[in-house]
């Protein structure tokens, strides 16, 4: 019986007690207290000492699952980003028959910003036009799902406990939403590199930082990959792009990029403190993008697994997202999924022997020296 927590014979679950010990440790925030923190703290600490006695398998993936729900939902009221209601907004002028490009709207902070993401990110949104939150809250469980059927503790816990991810869920920016679509798109590509390609471009029309996967995994795919990733965006983003104008969409981005009047989460405010100056908006993105560029070129000539196109793709999205004038946390949302979901098997920690030894339980691969099959 898989599910029967079995005694351990001496020996320590060593996987199961690590994932449990780093959540606790994640969880304890200075600041923040409250029923449903102190309730967690209460259950990850119940079960970790169980832990050290008993083989609990897929009885603690359970518990964190159950934990990151809950610490989700404790902070549903947090509000720190503008995107989704800009982008609710930008759906209902869509709908009207305007253009959503090219306009700013007053429901941003500052007022005035645009809606600067593909066709995917506005129609993703449409089952959810008065409640996208609800909908990016969901999308955070999911993810929670997917890697509790994927059995690895280690990845789950950060998943549902770190801080930052807990916030990003429900503080309305879109970027759980896209760490979804991009971990669709490698997983897939890992056995089907055009399959993932097509996957990606779906991705990119939701938020075009997922470009940053992009050359990687064309390398690793091949001409089949190249061209399901050129097609797949000329569908997307054809019709759009004729009826609202693509001119409009690069208004949007400039747009963006004028709506930021102080450094954040960037090497822009390194750059401030250390020289007590303002740092210089223009030369830090320009040198974000000829970085980013030069960097993940240079990548190109070691893609021989999948691992090395998570790598890349992780290098180039941190160097441009944050390596410029201004950043937030809220993209950390967009690379945890894919860090979490690989994370165990970069550190070497084996599955849960009550997992591992399951039927259909997921095999343990290794991609960091040659193709791989699966990830």
């Amino acid at each position: 019986m898989t599910w029967l927590p079995s005694r351990l014979n001496g020996e320590r679950d060593v996987p199961m007690w690590t994932a449990l010990a780093i959540a606790l440790i994640l969880v304890v925030q200075p600041g923040r207290t409250g029923a449903v923190i102190l309730s967690v703290l209460i259950v990850l600490t119940i079960t970790l000492l169980a832990s050290k006695g008993w083989r609990i398998g897929w009885i603690g993936i359970i518990v964190l699952v159950g934990v990151g729900i809950a610490l989700r939902l404790g902070v549903f009221d947090h509000r720190a980003s503008d995107v989704l209601d800009v982008t609710g907004d930008a759906l209902r002028r869509a709908f009207l028959g305007f253009s959503p490009w090219g306009h700013g709207f007053s429901s941003s902070r500052p007022t005035g910003a645009p809606f600067p993401y593909g066709p995917i990110g506005l129609f993703w949104y449409t089952p959810a036009i008065d409640a996208p939150r609800e909908l990016e809250l969901f999308v955070s469980c999911t993810i929670l799902a997917l890697l509790a059927v994927r059995g690895r503790p280690l990845g789950l816990a950060v998943y549902a406990t770190a801080p930052t991810l807990v916030l990003t869920a429900t503080d309305g920016s879109n970027d759980t939403s896209a760490g979804l679509l991009i971990l669709i798109a490698l997983v897939l590509a890992a056995k089907r590199p055009w399959l993932g390609a097509v996957a990606l471009a779906v991705a990119i029309a939701f938020k075009p930082y997922a470009a940053a996967w992009a050359p990687a995994l064309l390398v690793y795919g091949g001409w089949t990959a190249v061209a399901a990733l050129g097609l797949t965006s000329l569908v997307v983003w054809a019709p759009s792009a004729l009826n609202w104008g693509i001119l409009n969409y690069f208004r949007s981005l400039q747009m963006a990029e004028e709506t930021h009047f102080s450094t954040y989460w960037s090497f822009g405010v390194i750059y401030e403190q250390v020289f007590a100056r303002s740092a210089p908006r223009e030369a830090l993105n320009a040198m974000r993008l000829v970085l980013a560029a030069t960097i993940g070129i240079t990548t190109l000539w070691f893609i021989k697994s999948m691992d090395r196109v998570i790598l890349s793709g992780l290098l180039v999205f941190a160097i441009v997202m944050f390596g410029g004038y201004w950043g937030s946390y809220a993209y950390l949302g967009a690379i945890a999924p894919i860090i979490c979901w690989r994370l165990d098997d970069w550190l070497g920690i084996p599955a849960p022997s009550m997992i591992a030894s399951a039927p259909g339980a997921p095999k343990q691969t290794d991609t960091t020296t040659g193709p791989a099959t699966a990830i």
